[in-house]
């Protein structure tokens, strides 16, 4: 793990996963296909421009910073918008780009990563080996497409190609209209909050155990899909009432089922994460519970509030 390269740095995933590696000594190199070229000088601190659909501004790339022993790809858009055209167009061809030409050039291993979606409303457990149901959005369908393509590449070229499926990651960092950033918003004004009958279920894993499972597959040299998830399902209304609770918040300001369940939401069956290669291949698993997680969240938010106020 000497030389890293990621795409996707400013998101969620991706803000942590950073400073994580490069406090463990690794060097850190991050790309966007959205801002401006970054001078060499700032690369550490700012994303570097490369068009993922241009494999010729892939080539100079590695030309001028050398060729990293691990690339992974966090960056995708319109993740919010599940049945967007951009997943089966520009996010398949970009992943697609990426993939051949840095294994071409010789890279050792490609991570990708995926999410729940990608098995199709399955409901019960969820092993990497399954079949997708049917149930796949423009995303999923991406996700998969792209995983395949990878696969059959790192195949021809004895490379490693993995890609990581996570279910429900919370932590502080979210996006604005998060779930939880809504609750806790209403937290500091104490207002209610009207929510969905919050009766669908999840796979919660918080942004402190995606990082270090991140890390320790870094090190995988076995190709595939590898869950990375609690390994257990919550209703989502159990969630919401433990972070009220812990964050002492008044119960009557919670509104269950004031509003429907979104008709763009994403399958949420009762369904949860097969850890066991997982922990095959890292020797690890996910350690925080569910309330030591929602605990170390609120710690957070609480923290980037206060620096807020104090500018």
């Amino acid at each position: 793990m000497a030389k890293i390269w990621l795409t996707g740095s400013r998101g969620f995933i991706g803000r942590p996963c950073v400073h994580a590696l490069r406090n463990a000594g690794v060097e850190v190199i991050c790309f966007t296909q959205s801002s401006k070229d970054t001078p060499m000088a700032e690369a550490k601190d700012a994303p570097i421009h490369m068009d993922y659909l241009n494999p010729v501004d892939i080539k100079a790339k590695v030309e001028r910073l050398g060729l990293p022993n691990v690339f992974i790809h966090l960056g995708w858009g319109e993740v919010s918008r599940p049945e967007h055209a951009y997943h089966l167009n520009e996010g398949v061809e970009g992943g697609k780009n990426l993939i051949e030409t840095l294994f071409g050039l010789g890279l050792q291993r490609f991570i990708i990563t995926g999410s729940i979606s990608q098995y199709g409303g399955i409901i019960g457990r969820l092993s990497e080996e399954m079949q997708p149901g049917e149930r796949l959005t423009n995303y999923a369908k991406a996700k998969n497409e792209v995983e395949a393509i990878g696969l059959q590449v790192a195949q021809e070229y004895n490379k490693t190609f993995i890609c990581v499926r996570i279910p429900w990651a919370f932590g502080a960092g979210q996006r604005q209209g998060s779930l939880i950033n809504d609750l806790f918003q209403a937290y500091l004004k104490s207002t209610p909050v009207s929510l969905s009958p919050c009766e669908h279920y999840r796979d919660y894993i918080h942004m402190v155990d995606v990082v270090e499972g991140l890390k320790r597959i870094c090190d995988v040299n076995e190709s595939g899909v590898i869950n990375l998830g609690s390994g257990k399902y919550v209703q989502v209304k159990e969630y919401v009432i433990e972070l009220w609770k812990q964050l002492g918040a008044d119960m009557n300001n919670l509104k269950f089922g004031a509003r429907p369940l979104g008709s763009n939401e994403p399958d949420q069956p009762k369904s949860w994460f097969d850890l066991t290669r997982l922990k095959r291949l890292t020797k690890w698993q996910p350690t925080l519970s569910l309330q030591e997680g929602i605990a170390q969240t609120i710690e957070d938010l609480k923290l980037e509030a206060k620096e807020a106020v104090h500018g």
